[in-house]
């Protein structure tokens, strides 16, 4: 079968493939560009590339104040949250099965045992080096493998094959723990048993499985930094101090020169010195902003620094150029990248949860991890005041629920605000009936008999504008049509006069009403 397909606005001549065909690899790896006789796929970081280093060096980068401070204030935002729990895993619209549950308490119980705080922090290490890679620990029980720990290990112990699959290489590069066979040993290392490793890995991709790194594309500014801070040090200790200069006279001869030479460096540390002849001495201090523009390079790559790692820098360095609005914004950019890296742990997590399901409980739902975010009571206690202000009654059970209050700690007075049409009852009257005037109940009778007439004025009034409205294809015809809807009467545009005859008798009669009241209060 022979067709057409269009692509970028050219027909290609295909033919329909057999089955056989979708079911193979069709772009694959060459073997040129597998740069290693191990079979060990080349890391292809383009930083580490173009610098002639390996991601052993990125390590360092952490003594660098600015890498240190800006990895602390992304890398605390996620860990602080702290309220994070598994869940057993249950099927969409269903409750979680006994097993699942049985499954999920036995995981919980193996962790207690193990320091999550620290094992999240290295977790969270991923961003900034490419990916976490952790060893479990197994005991044996009579029914199930007990999980006893969970280690993260060095990077650089770990490589990928040309198939994008982990294998362990150890220190010296061969790995030959775990009684590699014959083909891994000759091979690219061990590969890691199901169950034993885990990795946490950011933004990998199939060209390159060992992770996005943030910290190497720190590599650069942090070196050009360096350079930089090293020459205002020595400008500043060049050009800080004041100069002592001496002056020695025209006719002075080589060995006055020298005696003056040596008095006036006796004076940097003494401050005392005598000059013979007719020389002169004076203090000469730098002055200008030579040395601004090398503080202004420290600040830039400062600044590159933070917007790689945390994205944005008015959280760690708030400068001259610093308002609330901009730091609003690079807080909410922070918090973007925080809740980043916890979908990375919960990643890692629900991971670790379902090789530990594979493990003990094949065909069982596995547990999902999940974080806690701490309920805002104020937001919900707002949200609260303003339901009961639209007529929204809450029960007992609402109080109990969103707010954990104990039934005996809070008493829900009835409703006392009066309903519009009613007034409410003096002291003394043991009926639920509102009392009137005879003044006010006249406007009662008045509101009424005119109510439905003006609705049915009024209903007729806004059919007509919203005719308009559907009618007019542009804002300015709208405007236009509305302009001459309103206009008067007489003039084609709409008849209000019945309703203004039902405002005018209404505010008529409230006037009247209002001055025989208050002739019947002073009498």
């Amino acid at each position: 079968m022979q067709g057409l397909w269009l692509s970028n606005n050219t027909f290609h001549e295909f033919a329909a493939p057999q089955s056989q065909e979708l079911l193979g690899e069709l772009a694959v790896r060459g073997g040129a560009i597998v740069g290693h006789w191990l079979g060990l796929l080349p890391d292809p970081d383009p930083v580490l590339q173009k610098s002639g280093e390996s991601a052993t060096v990125l390590e360092a980068l952490a003594a660098d104040y600015k890498v240190l401070a800006s990895t602390q204030t992304r890398k605390l935002k996620t860990l602080c949250r702290g309220n994070y729990k598994f869940a057993p895993g249950t099927a969409p619209g269903a409750q979680p099965t006994p097993e699942a549950i049985a499954l999920c308490n036995a995981l919980t119980s193996d962790l207690e045992r193990i320091d999550l705080y620290n094992l999240i922090a290295e977790v969270l290490d991923a961003p900034y080096y490419g990916q976490t890679v952790a060893e479990l620990f197994w005991g044996q029980e009579p029914s199930r493998l007990r999980l006893l720990g969970i280690v993260p290990k060095p990077r650089e112990w770990f490589r990928y094959d040309t198939n994008n699959r982990l294998r362990y290489v150890g220190e010296d590069g061969y790995g030959l723990a775990m009684g590699a066979d014959a083909v891994a040993m000759a091979g690219a290392g061990t590969l890691p048993p199901f169950g034993k490793i885990i990795t946490a890995r950011h933004f990998p991709t199939y060209k390159n499985p060992y992770g996005l790194r943030l910290y190497s594309r720190c590599l650069f500014p942090v070196a050009f930094k360096k350079g930089g801070i090293e020459f205002m040090m020595r400008f500043a200790e060049k050009w800080g101090m004041p100069w002592v200069v001496g002056t020695a006279g025209p006719k002075a001869s080589p060995q006055e020169l020298r005696e003056m030479h040596n008095s006036l460096v006796g004076m940097v540390s003494d401050a005392v010195a005598t000059v013979r002849g007719g020389g002169k001495v004076e203090l000469v201090q730098a002055s200008g902003q030579a040395g601004d523009l090398h503080l202004s390079i420290v600040r830039h790559w400062d600044d590159a620094i933070a917007q790689v790692i945390a994205g944005q820098t008015l959280t760690s360095t708030v400068g001259e150029s610093g308002s609330y609005a901009a730091s609003k914004t690079h807080a909410g950019i922070l918090e973007d990248y925080a809740d980043a890296d916890a979908t990375l742990v919960k990643i890692f997590f629900d991971e670790l949860a379902w090789v530990y399901g594979q493990i003990n409980a094949r065909g069982v739902l596995t547990p999902v991890f999940t974080f806690e975010d701490p309920e805002d009571q104020q937001g919900r206690a707002e949200l609260g005041k303003k339901l009961h202000e639209t007529g929204v009654r809450f029960t007992p059970v609402y109080f109990e629920r969103r707010f954990g209050l104990a039934p005996d700690e809070f008493a829900v007075e009835a409703d006392k605000t009066p309903q519009p049409g009613t007034f409410a009852a003096p002291a003394g009257n043991t009926t639920n009936q509102p009392r009137f005037t005879p003044g006010q109940q006249s406007i009662e009778t008045l509101v009424a008999e005119l109510l439905p007439k003006g609705i049915a004025t009024a209903d007729a009034m806004a059919h007509t504008i919203l005719n308009l409205v559907a009618k007019a294809e542009t804002p300015e015809e709208l405007e236009q049509l509305l302009a001459a809807a309103l206009a008067p009467a007489q003039k084609g545009g709409l008849d209000t006069a019945d309703l203004n005859t039902v405002l005018e008798t209404a505010l008529f009669a409230a006037d009247m009403t209002g001055r025989f009241s208050a002739r019947e209060n002073v009498e």
